[in-house]
């Protein structure tokens, strides 16, 4: 009783460590759970809380401790949540709010993204429908996919990823799970185990809802996991893409979607040195304009920067660039 009272002892001290420490390498760390039907090894009991072995979600991920965060605050920055993170080095060069509950808009379609590339098969033919093809909140962004029309996976996902159409959203998620509620469950599931715990998402693209939020370091997190995908990190650089399918009737299809964002599309210029490798936008009237970036740097590193709430598209970009500035 005595080794395993020493034992509980070093694991504590070993996950205060870690977590204060700011960034972590570690494989594994240790949480607690009420349910003792998912453990394999208890290390030990105390009333009726178990510690285990957790998953290894903190393998190459910046972990920020609530201390850390706004304490070199900048006048420059206005929104609401922001932050910098050196990839190469796990890093964390500036945060705030980041553990603030926002909305996410389109940035949702980031763990959408991630479940597709985990689950999806992309020589898959999708046929668009009726859901898909007719959502009823105005002025909704869309692929204009019309019902029947049929399309393979990995041009619906890059059309939606580089044009951001929300029925495109809808369309991979009914094809993979049959429904988007049921395809939603999956995606918190998945969010969950790369410790996006701060999130909840109850549709694919992002449009607005009360119980659907995020924060700023969850993004970080999925964006940090979909950087493992090549894939994706082609389909997030386009400046534009051409997408070739065929109608209800058979007919061929041709549409051409341009990127939302604006350094790729040159709207907006990086700070010299710096390359897009990856990002996501997103805007809804609750949740301002967001952006999430994965860049290369001058200096060789890469890093992700993100900027949640900010009160106009010229002020999202600033601040990205103000926050790059920041980098070595």
């Amino acid at each position: 009783m005595v080794s395993k009272m020493k034992l509980v002892i070093f694991n504590l001290v070993l996950l205060c460590i870690l977590t204060m420490s700011g960034c972590s390498d570690s494989e594994n760390l240790f949480s607690y759970s009420h349910d003792n039907s998912e453990i394999a090894d208890i290390t030990s009991v105390t009333g009726e809380s178990y510690l285990y072995e957790a998953p290894p979600y903190f393998r190459n991920v910046c972990v920020i401790p609530k201390e850390a965060v706004g304490v070199d605050k900048k006048d420059v920055f206005t929104a609401k949540g922001l932050l910098l993170v050196d990839v190469d080095d796990n890093s964390m060069l500036y945060a705030e709010g980041i553990y603030d509950k926002l909305y996410p808009a389109s940035l949702t379609k980031l763990a959408t993204a991630l479940v597709c590339f985990k689950y999806g098969n992309m020589e898959d033919d999708v046929k668009i429908s009726y859901n898909a093809s007719h959502i009823s909140e105005p002025h909704a962004k869309t692929c204009f996919l019309q019902e029947g029309d049929v399309i393979n996976f990995e041009t619906l996902l890059t059309s939606f990823l580089v044009y951001s159409g929300n029925d495109a959203g809808i369309a991979l998620a009914e094809h993979i799970s049959g429904s988007e509620k049921e395809f939603m469950k999956l995606v918190n599931k998945e969010l969950a185990e790369i410790g996006a715990v701060d999130t909840h998402f109850v549709n694919s693209h992002g449009l607005h809802d009360d119980n659907h939020y995020t924060t700023v370091y969850d993004i970080y997190l999925m964006l940090n996991e979909l950087s493992k995908y090549d894939k994706f990190l082609e389909i997030a650089s386009k400046d534009t893409y051409i997408a070739d399918f065929k109608d209800a009737d058979g007919n061929n299809v041709r549409k051409v979607y341009d990127s939302t964002i604006q350094y790729l599309t040159g709207d907006q210029k990086l700070p010299k040195g710096f390359k897009v490798l990856a990002g996501k936008t997103g805007t809804t009237t609750a949740a301002g304009n967001c952006l999430a970036l994965l860049v290369s740097g001058k200096d060789g590193h890469k890093y992700i920067a993100i900027v949640m709430k900010a009160y106009s598209y010229g002020s999202l970009y600033s601040q990205i660039n103000e926050l790059l500035k920041l980098t070595k």
